[in-house]
């Protein structure tokens, strides 16, 4: 009798385990979910800006004229969101076809001329993981003059801080 009752206390842990092996399996499918949830809700809420405020389409069609100071924030902002969508498809956050669309959103928005631009000034800014992923887009692509020149200034950004101890943020834009 004894042999049975642990026999049946070990079953009962076994599926026990199972069943919470089964929840955490469902929370993480739900967590990915919400992530990509969350960042097209961002980018939706970048286009709807655009119909707001039609100058800003005029940044994404890579026209000239456009005022500078409007310019560079509408792109940073898309180059944050771009930084955030490479940070969750690195931590595998999304399916296989989500984490190619956003792959190629990335590359385009990057072939921008004035994206370009913009990363070269800023892209030291941002993390070493997320630069070798843009710069690879640009050589890819041909631009190897924007990937080098932000790739040095990059360098330059670490080696300051690395020497002056200051904190990354006292650096962004």
């Amino acid at each position: 009798m004894f042999e049975l009752k642990v026999t049946l206390d070990n079953l009962l842990l076994f599926v026990s385990v199972l069943i919470v092996a089964w929840q955490m399996r469902d929370a993480t499918k739900q967590s990915k979910l919400e992530s990509q949830i969350r960042l097209y809700d961002i980018n939706r809420d970048l286009i709807s800006l655009g119909f707001s405020k039609p100058e800003l389409f005029e940044i994404l069609k890579d026209e000239k004229g456009i005022d500078a100071t409007l310019q560079r924030r509408y792109l940073q902002v898309w180059l944050n969101q771009l930084c955030l969508v490479d940070a969750f498809k690195r931590n595998g956050e999304f399916t296989k076809d989500v984490e190619e669309s956003f792959e190629t959103d990335i590359r385009d928005m990057m072939l921008l001329e004035n994206m370009r631009h913009h990363w070269q000034a800023y892209g030291k800014y941002y993390p070493a993981s997320f630069q070798e992923s843009v710069n690879d887009i640009l050589r890819e692509a041909g631009h190897e003059s924007t990937a080098e020149n932000a790739k040095r200034s990059g360098r330059g950004a670490r080696f300051f801080r690395k020497r002056s101890g200051a904190s990354s943020r006292s650096l962004r834009p």
